[in-house]
């Protein structure tokens, strides 16, 4: 026996929640139309945004990590660079 979490297939909860947000219609009007509880209708809708939102915020944070990332990596190799320069300066004979 199914659980009443299950009742609705995720396409059924997909077609409820884009007839709410893209065509504008109202949350009640349509859980009316569906035969669904308001409540439920709106944790879909809840539940359609938040994993946009969710991979939005990692990938600003990833971004983020790869820009300092970037720049550690700039300021190691001109710190190599520089050592580089030192050393021949401290290696090369002296007259």
């Amino acid at each position: 026996m199914s659980s009443n979490n299950n009742r609705y297939d995720d396409e059924f909860k997909a077609s409820a929640v884009k007839m709410v947000i893209e065509k504008g219609r109202p949350i009640s009007a349509v859980a009316k139309d569906l035969g669904v509880s308001e409540p439920a209708l709106r944790r879909w809708i809840k539940a359609s945004t938040e994993p946009e939102d969710a991979a939005s915020k990692k990938l600003a944070e990833l971004e983020a990590e790869n820009k300092r990332l970037k720049k550690e990596l700039d300021d190691a190799k001109d710190t190599v660079e520089v050592l580089k320069k030192s050393v021949a300066i401290f290696i090369k004979p002296q007259k």
